[in-house]
């Protein structure tokens, strides 16, 4: 697989627009459009999260008993907070007014995509927590609601996760890929396991590892047969967290699935939280060999602390996430919640367009950044690499390929405090002292520091150090490490 991989969420496209009389498949038209003039050659259209988004006959679909023409109070409606009832009945009732018009969304992608010569992937959520806290929301279809199918031992957000070692677990999910497969002429089929990763109670992992690559052989019967009934292959996905340790110590055994030939694509990819700069890919690639395609995941905020600040993504973020993607050792960039309205069009489709090739992306001014890791196993005592304190500091960072002669490098470090009271640090990128140039006190008494880099500091290889060190007896809190390069 080459080119640029594209995860349209189930809902974003209902959420954004109206659907006037007899215009909801020109209007679905359309959306693919844009996708095809930004480059996309895989687009993964998401069908579900707790329900479907399409008339489904093994699944409950996000409108069953809702009535369009009824009051705030019907019952569908009895558990949603008023807060969210008029955005949660513009998305429910266009996903019924797309059916009602006779549209079929994910087939009508699909013809689209093949319009376009765009390899037309779906892609499942194998298990969602959206709304998790509140069960009476009517985002959630029944199995959703059994507390006896719950993960157990992690509570807050994925508490209500379900267990895949319950077979009722399994087999729910598996009527869901038997429906895809034999309704939807595809060419590859995404399980996503970020959506979410924690499929088994705390401390039962290892076991659920078997019980998840065993079922996986089901599954993969089942693409196999799809494909003898198209005439044409079909591929097999999945998407799993950016370190592969994490990802195994959570039972999703990706490795050995590309040993047996389970699948054909991995996604390694932070979740939601932040984008990652420093994807473990060469040591995925020397666990997966070259049996799979191998994908870094782009998420569309950053975040450089857990709680702390963070801002959506802009196109020299996300640039300087996929250098990091290509040179770092994997075959193509994957995208998630790059929605269409996340830049204005031109920039959009100019971004993206170069997400396909190093060389485009070196082009483009971009931004590298520390940031933290979202996934942990349960238990795990991962230590986030911000905020960090000391004296003398480092932190790695690929930065890739070194720039052009012309262009420019600065490194902007965020200290906690105003640092009145001490000179600033002094900054180096792999032994290369780096000169300050400016120095800013946000309105949150945090200071901000900027410093030059000679250009001659970029290593180009698989990973750059960052040093920052007091310039006295005073130890300093580093909350931001950021470089950015530039025309």
């Amino acid at each position: 697989m080459s080119g640029l991989l594209h995860n349209e969420d189930c809902t974003n496209f209902f959420y954004c627009q109206d659907f006037p009389p007899g215009k909801a498949g020109e209007i679905t038209d359309r959306y693919v459009d844009v996708l095809a003039e930004a480059g996309v050659t895989v687009l993964l259209c998401n069908t579900n999260a707790r329900k479907t988004n399409y008339r489904s006959e093994v699944w409950e679909t996000f409108w069953d008993g809702y009535d369009p023409d009824g009051p705030d109070d019907q019952p569908f409606l009895a558990g949603l907070p008023k807060k969210d009832m008029k955005t949660w009945r513009k998305l429910v009732g266009n996903m019924l007014e797309v059916h009602r018009q006779g549209v079929d969304y994910p087939g009508r992608i699909i013809q689209r995509c093949r319009h376009h010569g765009i390899s037309p992937w779906i892609t499942l959520r194998m298990n969602d927590v959206h709304c998790n806290d509140n069960l009476n929301h009517p985002f959630h279809g029944r199995i959703f609601k059994e507390s006896q199918f719950f993960r157990k031992g992690h509570p807050g957000y994925y508490a209500r996760a379900l267990d895949y070692a319950h077979p009722e677990v399994r087999d729910h999910f598996k009527a869901l890929i038997a429906e895809t497969l034999e309704r939807y002429d595809i060419d590859g089929l995404e399980l996503d396991f970020m959506r979410e990763p924690y499929l088994f109670s705390a401390g039962k992992e290892q076991e659920g590892r078997k019980i998840l690559s065993q079922w996986l052989c089901g599954v993969r019967q089942l693409v196999e047969e799809a494909a003898a009934r198209r005439g044409h292959p079909v591929k097999l996905g999945v998407r799993v967290p950016s370190d592969p340790q994490v990802a195994l110590g959570l039972g999703l055994d990706a490795p050995a699935w590309a040993k047996d030939g389970l699948i054909d694509l991995v996604v390694a990819t932070p979740r939601w939280a932040t984008l990652h700069y420093d994807i473990p890919l060469r040591e995925w690639h020397s666990l997966l060999g070259n049996r799979v395609t191998l994908a870094g995941g782009l998420e569309v905020r950053l975040q450089a602390c857990r709680g702390g600040p963070f801002r959506i993504v802009t196109p020299e973020d996300a640039t300087g996430a996929a250098v990091a993607v290509l040179s770092g050792g994997a075959d193509v960039v994957y995208l998630f919640n790059y929605f269409q309205h996340l830049w204005v069009p031109p920039k959009y489709q100019r971004t993206l367009n170069s997400f396909s090739s190093l060389d485009k992306l070196q082009e483009l001014p971009r931004r590298h950044a520390v940031t933290c890791r979202e996934v942990v196993v349960p238990g795990e005592a991962y230590k986030p690499p911000l905020p960090a304190s000391g004296r003398a500091l480092s932190f790695d960072l690929p930065l890739g390929p070194p720039p052009p002669a012309a262009w420019t490098v600065e490194a902007m470090i965020g200290l906690a405090g105003s640092g009145a009271e001490s000179a600033p640090p002094t900054v180096s990128v792999n032994g290369i002292a780096c000169e300050l140039r400016t120095t800013e006190t946000p309105k949150n008494g945090d200071l901000q520091l900027s410093y030059s880099v000679p250009l001659n500091a970029i290593s180009g290889e698989n990973t750059d150090v960052i040093a920052v060190s007091a310039a006295d007896n005073n130890p300093i809190k580093v909350l931001c490490v950021e470089v950015e390069i530039a025309p």
